[in-house]
């Protein structure tokens, strides 16, 4: 039963870390650019989310549907006004622009809320349910069925829509998806916003589980890296399955050793495959023509 419930809350916190590390994948095949703002920028319209529900006293169902356009519109904007700028520039230039994004977003949202953490209301009762002997949050469950839809629409997007066709053929070659007579930057700023979207839904699905503040996602982040590193940084399928898989490892880790590793584990994910496998356990390595 304990490993049972540790696998079921393990495999729930793991769709989020998997959500962020579609994210950051997607952008990173879009653009080449590793974004550690990833995290923020979702912790950020998660705080717009909080302020519609308690300060405009918009239904948090209505918020709820309001997550994905708000943050698609945050992280389009931040494409067009500070990345784009930076295509044909040093890998350099951007490595350094995403970690600055990272502290504005950061101490952006500590200006603007304050450094408290603050409760985000949830649609769904706290008492675990019993299923077959097992204990399941209903958050759990929750987390599991938008992850899954998320991606379920994500797929059918990508391989079905004329968009979602040239996002693909840009991420393989960009020179030839530019021949072909497809916006790259247009292309750009739609991974972008995609991820953006992806994000803000991860941030709301962490908010009732824990306390809304400027240090919410960081963790969030570190694990969802790792969980890319691990399925493969240019792979999405390799993404998801990585931080599904690491946040199992996580729940283990605070079952069976001690739960003053769960965080630490990230790390030695990232180590262990950076090691033994670079490309990831689903990643192509990368192949340098002279």
């Amino acid at each position: 039963m304990v490993l049972s419930q540790a696998l079921i809350s393990g495999t729930a916190i793991g769709f989020i870390y998997a959500l962020i590390a579609l994210a950051m994948v997607l952008i990173y095949k879009s653009t080449d650019v590793i974004n550690f703002a990833q995290g923020e920028m979702a912790m950020f319209s998660t705080f717009i989310c909080l302020t519609l529900v308690s300060s405009f006293s918009l239904p948090l169902g209505v918020v709820l549907l309001l997550a994905f356009p708000i943050g698609a519109a945050i992280a389009a904007a931040t494409e067009r006004v500070v990345i784009r700028p930076l295509a044909g520039k040093p890998p350099l230039n951007s490595l350094i622009v995403a970690i600055a994004l990272f502290y504005i977003f950061h101490y952006g949202a500590g200006w603007i809320w304050g450094y408290d953490a603050f409760p985000f209301p949830s649609l769904l009762p706290d008492r675990p349910l019993n299923i077959g002997g097992t204990f399941i949050a209903p958050n759990s469950l929750a987390i599991a069925g938008v992850s899954v839809l998320v991606l379920a629409i994500l797929y059918v997007f990508l391989e079905h829509s004329r968009e979602g066709i040239a996002m693909r053929a840009a991420s393989m070659n960009r020179n030839a998806a530019r021949l072909m007579g497809i916006s790259v930057g247009r292309v750009s700023m739609l991974s972008w916003a995609i991820a953006g979207g992806i994000g803000a839904i991860a941030g709301l699905l962490v908010a009732p589980i824990t306390f809304i503040d400027t240090q919410m996602m960081f963790f969030v982040l570190l694990k969802a890296l790792a969980g890319a590193i691990l399925g493969g940084f240019n792979s999405l399928p390799g993404a998801v399955i990585g931080g599904v898989l690491v946040g199992i490892i996580e729940s283990l880790t605070t079952v069976y050793i001690s739960a003053a590793f769960d965080d630490a584990i990230a790390f030695v994910v990232i180590v262990a495959v950076l090691m033994i496998k670079p490309e990831g356990l689903f990643g192509k390595p990368a192949v340098k023509k002279v």
